[in-house]
């Protein structure tokens, strides 16, 4: 039998985007400014065109394509279909950013700080991450469930799973109003008129 030489060709890292208009745009694929552009569109408090002129700036390097969106999309999935159901998300960028820097230097040596990476490149890493590693222990304890426990270590478990849940972002006005909530709950205030502008506020 023929012996063959194996190998195994590197991932192509696209530094453009085709539009639907058939021309193509280069992007900054570093992870570090897809993770910006990330925060940027998750932050409650900026305004839709703030964060559209912001991709525009950092990711599409002042050339945004027509149809910027779902292509911004793409590249972010890295041309996979985005997963249905995901109701629950099991991991955030920004609250889990310690951990994940922490363990691509125990698992890959990488210092994410000072070293640059394609977000495709980027995103294989992170999902190669080993369960042994601060990320993947942390995925792991999020994604248990208490019901498979012993009674007695269900409360525990819960409580580590509440320590390390993924907390939703609130804009400022929504979190001062959360702050007066607590103040007139302790107080033993009346707290009808937070209530009713919080519940204006969501």
């Amino acid at each position: 039998m023929p012996q063959g030489k194996f190998t195994l060709s590197a991932p192509v890292l696209p530094e453009t985007v085709t539009s639907e208009d058939g021309n193509e745009y280069p992007v900054d694929p570093d992870f570090r400014t897809v993770l910006a552009c990330l925060e940027r569109l998750a932050d409650p408090d900026a305004e839709d065109l703030s964060k559209a002129l912001f991709v525009a700036a950092r990711f599409y390097k002042g050339n945004p394509p027509p149809d910027m969106w779902p292509l911004f999309e793409r590249f972010l999935l890295c041309g996979e279909s985005a997963a249905d159901g995901e109701d629950d998300p099991v991991m955030d960028f920004e609250q889990d950013a310690d951990a994940i820097y922490a363990s691509f230097r125990q698992q890959y040596g990488i210092d994410l700080i000072r070293e640059k990476l394609h977000w495709m490149e980027f995103r294989l890493l992170l999902r190669g991450l080993c369960e042994d590693t601060k990320f993947g222990e942390l995925l792991k304890l999020r994604q248990l469930d208490p019901n498979d426990y012993a009674e007695k270590d269900r409360a525990k478990l819960r409580s580590l799973q509440d320590m390390v849940a993924i907390h939703p972002r609130v804009g400022l006005k929504e979190a001062q109003l959360q702050a007066e909530l607590d103040r007139r709950l302790r107080a033993g205030e009346d707290p009808a008129e937070i209530l009713k502008q919080l519940q204006e506020e969501v």
